[in-house]
């Protein structure tokens, strides 16, 4: 057990606690106690004094690619599967250093993040709890042959059925669908619909059956609004969404758009990316676009989930990309940063009952941050100070 003592605390990122300063409780798996400094007494255990650092619950990335190592699939689309195996891992685990417990990957070549989590349960590593979507579904496109790995290709409801039905007898956990062109895709159009909604509706249909739900990655309008209509859970970018589509989202608690930061700055900084020309030419063109639009239905009041899009090279030389991101990038108000970083995403999710806030009862899942990030965003350009997660305590000084 630790005793986590003078802990400055957020409000809105904590349940059943009033005050902003407590000492914290928890053994391996729970938070046991939240108290006021120096209430908790006999304590047996390991004591931290974080001297007035701010705790926060542990951070998802709901929109994350584990294998890919540079910011150009192209590049990396013929690493074998122990290549790939090492990548991820060694990803995964600087997430956890970052904070970040829970990842949602958004796909993933030869079903690697399912075998990472096999490797978690059998005791021999400690990653963070990744929601896996195995290969992601497009259907016959130009630009599938740049990216053989990841694609799972389907045409017409029948192979779309078939196709989601195999990720998950692969055992992942969502399905994610590609409903418009891609970015990095050379050959891709970003705001071009790619799919019918039958085809939508026949994988949304096997994933209800499974308890599940589907991730639509979506640039152009038309093809958010398909998804919408179609059932799928959460709209990935959503960087042209336009007035209609965020009517549809507005109040809509079955549906959430997770925009992606990260890649967006990534795509026109120099010294970030390794992007074909092709695909950084394309980027120039749409991305100050998709900056208004985001911030367009940020500013309508969104309920948006947490999602980079970061290539490991980018992610690991600059922390707290995502969260620079939301306020360089983005124009969002920092306490709505770390809301989407944790509780909102545990919500979207559908983990909210053991995440994403400070609870007495909720897994210990912690962040000591240095600093006051809902006041200064900044504070987060630093690894954390602390991370606690299934026992392992990582402590970046």
């Amino acid at each position: 057990m630790i005793l986590l003592k003078n802990c400055r605390l957020i409000p809105e990122l904590t349940e059943g606690y009033a005050g902003t300063l407590a000492d914290v409780a928890i053994d391996e798996e729970k938070i046991l106690d939240i108290a006021e400094p120096g209430k908790i007494t006999d304590f047996q255990g390991r004591v931290i004094d974080v001297e007035g650092s701010t705790l926060l619950p542990g951070f998802f990335d709901l929109h994350a690619h584990l294998y890919l190592t540079e910011l150009n699939l192209l590049a990396i689309d013929n690493k074998d599967a122990v290549d790939t195996a090492f990548d991820v891992y060694e990803f995964s685990r600087e997430y956890l250093r970052q904070g970040y417990t829970t990842i949602r990957d958004a796909g993933c070549p030869y079903n690697v993040t399912r075998g990472l989590m096999k490797a978690r349960s059998r005791g021999i590593v400690n990653v963070p709890d990744v929601i896996s979507s195995g290969r992601a579904i497009t259907p016959t496109e130009s630009g599938n042959d740049e990216y053989t790995l990841m694609y799972e290709v389907a045409d017409g409801p029948v192979e779309f059925r078939r196709a989601a039905r195999k990720q998950f007898e692969a055992g992942n956990d969502v399905v994610k669908l590609m409903l418009t062109g891609a970015f990095l895709n050379e050959n891709g159009d970003p705001g071009q619909t790619i799919v019918t909604e039958d085809e939508v509706r026949a994988a949304v249909e096997i994933a209800k059956m499974k308890n599940s739900y589907v991730m639509g990655h979506a640039h152009g309008a038309d093809g958010i609004k398909l998804g919408i209509r179609a059932g799928v859970r959460t709209i990935e970018h959503g960087c042209f969404i336009d007035d209609e589509a965020i009517e549809m989202l507005k109040d809509n608690d079955q549906c959430f758009l997770i925009p992606t930061g990260t890649v967006s700055i990534a795509c026109l900084d120099e010294e970030m990316s390794t992007l074909s020309e092709g695909a950084a030419e394309k980027s120039t063109i749409y991305e100050k676009i998709e900056k208004e639009c985001v911030n367009k239905a940020y500013r309508a009041g969104l309920k948006m989930g947490f999602g980079s899009d970061a290539d490991y090279q980018n992610f690991s030389k600059k922390p707290g990309l995502e969260f620079i991101a939301r306020t360089d990038w983005y124009d969002f108000e920092y306490l709505d940063i770390l809301l989407q970083a944790t509780k909102y995403s545990a919500e979207i999710a559908g983990m909210d009952d053991r995440k994403g806030t400070i609870r007495v009862g909720k897994n210990s899942e912690l962040v000591v941050v240095e600093g006051n990030p809902d006041e200064d965003i900044y504070v987060m350009k630093k690894k954390p100070r602390y991370v606690f997660f299934r026992g392992e305590i990582i402590e970046n000084r």
